[in-house]
């Protein structure tokens, strides 16, 4: 910057000091930049906050979010001897049934579907499991095969496309 001279008879004009608009900026950028990040932080890790968010906004969750929920269906605990070789064994068994994707509307339309189906699981559940033999349940391996026969057998049961898995929540022999 040049400065003028004055002119005879003028008092000289002070120098105009220069404005920090740096020093006030980097605050507001760093007070920005913590409030997206933890609003981003809360959005992502918090539970409710998005559908909360949302609902402020005016957007409503679609119906059709909410079926890709698993659904399952526990089974009440099962008993059953086992034969031995003349020594006959106790197994107590516990099952949740996995709903397909493409079932779980209709059986949550109709929650009665899991009563109508329980008298022809449960005899096909109880008819298999009464035929193990000794040793075929014990170890990881027995448990998986276990796993998927009782998938098998329900899938044929209860129709192609209904069940997705069979989760076996409690086992014990003795």
């Amino acid at each position: 910057m040049s400065e003028t001279k004055p002119q005879s008879g003028e008092a000289p004009e002070p120098a105009t000091p220069r404005k920090r608009r740096g020093a006030l900026l980097l605050p507001v950028v760093a007070a920005v930049a913590v409030l997206v990040g933890g609003g981003a932080a809360a959005w992502k890790f918090l539970p409710g906050v998005a559908q909360k968010a949302q609902a402020l906004i005016g957007r409503v969750e679609q119906p059709g979010a909410l079926a890709t929920q698993p659904v399952f269906i526990d089974l009440p605990e099962m008993a059953v001897t086992l034969p031995n070789a003349g020594h006959p064994r106790q197994m107590r068994i516990r099952l949740s049934i996995e709903l397909a994707k493409g079932a779980t509307d209709k059986v949550a339309a109709d929650k009665a579907a899991a009563d109508v189906l329980s008298p022809r699981v449960y005899d096909a559940l109880l008819t298999y499991l009464r035929t193990l033999r000794d040793g075929e349940v014990d170890g990881g391996l027995g448990l998986d095969r276990l796993r998927a026969d009782l998938y098998r057998r329900l899938s044929l049961v209860m129709g192609p496309g209904v069940l997705r898995d069979v989760l076996i929540t409690s086992l014990i022999l003795a």
